[in-house]
């Protein structure tokens, strides 16, 4: 037997193999992702979303604008999402490598979030602490595993410079006051339109989307950057819910998914390792802006112009520049390497939410 693998350990990870139900080979894959969460919330990924290292890494990054998006969160904006999600600010927060076999026959994805008693997005009761997962009255198949390319949902698309500009002569005086920007809007339609404006650029320019704040010269920089996030990371996300689940003792062929090994490691530590590999990319900016202080402004503007580049402030169509993605990349992966390696140290993690702890691979 393997060293570091305990009789317990080694007897989980047989019968996960060989005793839960097949996907059948033709149709069978192996990947590797990834899920932030609170230690309580368990190593397998039951009812909740995992990405890829890129897909991963955009979640992930937009922990460090949380100080300048939370300092003055509104109800209406994202950050009411942001700043209460527990999946992002829980104090034992730890990071999970997971490596799965799926069956390639996906279906669409689903949004999955960790209940403080209401669903996030619906506002519906939920169970505290259990997670809850909605594809939005899409078509999805909840025993197949969803899939999404995070840069088709969340890259910006938003309207033409000549676009912008005719909006804000007639209408961006009432940006703020979502009914009556899109009543005007409709008045001056034809203007509008042979600006090259479209139907979809309403709810940028109105910021009807709170999700997209729109970014100009005269953005926070924090939305900008959280808008140019996705477009240096790309990634896919993925979503497992329990129905698809490959259970032991099953031989049937209807599940989609089953973890082979998980290892979890506490968040300070991959977030040192990233911090790292940007700062030494940077380094004289991060060395004028003092001893590290992760929630200053300073800090925090070297960071995202290390990793998207100093256009990256003010726009969303430039191009960006800033460390390679796959530095970024290979910091996060190293976390997960053995400590002998400079990896982080391993946590053990309950396999679920309402279980005692028990990991299949340390």
């Amino acid at each position: 037997m393997e060293a570091g693998i305990t009789l317990m350990q080694y007897l989980l990870l047989i019968c996960a193999v060989f005793g839960s139900g097949q996907i059948p080979p033709e149709f069978a894959q192996n990947l590797t992702v990834y899920h932030l969460n609170p230690l309580s919330a368990g190593a397998l990924p039951v009812n909740m979303n995992t990405g890829d290292a890129q897909g991963d890494l955009y979640f992930y990054l937009g922990q460090f604008l949380l100080p300048l998006e939370c300092k003055n969160a509104s109800r209406e904006s994202r950050a009411t999402f942001d700043c209460d999600n527990a999946e992002r600010r829980d104090p034992s927060l730890v990071v999970t490598q997971v490596n799965l076999e799926v069956d390639v026959r996906t279906t669409t994805y689903s949004a999955c979030n960790l209940c403080n008693g209401t669903d996030p997005f619906t506002g519906g009761m939920c169970e505290r602490g259990t997670y809850i997962c909605n594809c939005f009255g899409a078509r999805c198949r909840r025993n197949k595993v969803g899939k999404m390319n995070v840069t088709k949902q969340f890259a910006p698309n938003g309207p033409t410079e000549q676009c912008t500009k005719a909006f804000n002569e007639s209408c961006g005086h009432l940006v703020g006051h979502k009914a009556l920007c899109s009543l005007c809007t409709l008045e001056h339609f034809r203007k509008l339109q042979r600006s090259g404006c479209k139907g979809k650029d309403v709810p940028y320019v109105c910021n009807l989307n709170p999700w997209f704040h729109g970014c100009n010269s005269t953005s926070p920089e924090w939305t900008c950057w959280a808008e140019n996030i996705v477009r240096k990371t790309g990634g896919l996300w993925y979503s497992t819910l329990r129905e698809g689940q490959c259970q032991t003792g099953d031989s049937s062929t209807g599940c989609s998914w089953r973890s082979l090994t998980t290892k979890s490691v506490r968040e300070p530590c991959l977030k040192g390792q990233l911090m790292a590999a940007v700062e030494a990319f940077q380094p004289n900016c991060f060395e004028a802006c003092g001893p590290r202080n992760t929630t200053s402004n300073c800090w925090i503007s070297c960071f995202f112009d290390a990793i998207l580049g100093p256009a990256a402030r003010h726009s969303v169509s430039e191009p960006l520049t800033g460390i390679p993605l796959p530095a970024l990349e290979r910091a996060w992966e190293n976390a997960f390497l053995p400590e002998a390696l400079g990896g982080c140290p391993s946590v053990k993690t309950p396999a679920l939410a309402s279980t005692g702890t028990a990991e299949l691979v340390v």
